[in-house]
């Protein structure tokens, strides 16, 4: 298996990474608004931590379901782009931002890298 065999999946790990962070920014926004009271910097970090994981295994899943020979090259090329676009948000997206959100892109990065070391002991569907 070359490198276009595995672009899709890599394409579409990218593209999960990035619509989760969106679509947990936009639920951080809501739940912020309707639950003023309760809404802290733990919920924030919470809400985030959470988001990172099912990204990261969601990534994971619609990676592997789009690239059409599932090896463990496949899987680890997977793994290894999850990782560095948690890494991406932990440290040069947040630093970027550097305000309000820096925690948030930090809680996601991690939690989103980490949650791909799930798969990394297994097997290939």
């Amino acid at each position: 298996m070359k490198l276009p065999g595995l672009v899709p999946g890599l394409l579409a790990c990218l593209a999960v990474i990035v619509i989760g962070f969106v679509a947990f920014s936009l639920f951080d926004i809501v739940i912020a608004v309707l639950n003023t009271r309760f809404y802290s910097p733990a919920a924030f970090i919470t809400i985030f931590g959470v988001g990172g994981i099912f990204a990261g295994l969601m990534a994971y899943t619609y990676g592997i379901s789009a690239i059409k020979t599932k090896n463990e090259l496949a899987r680890w090329s997977l793994i290894g782009t999850i990782i560095v676009l948690g890494a991406i948000f932990y440290f040069l997206l947040a630093r970027i931002e550097g305000g309000e959100y820096e925690i948030a892109f930090k809680s996601y990065g991690i939690t989103s890298a980490l949650s791909s070391l799930l798969m990394a002991k297994g097997k290939v569907d």
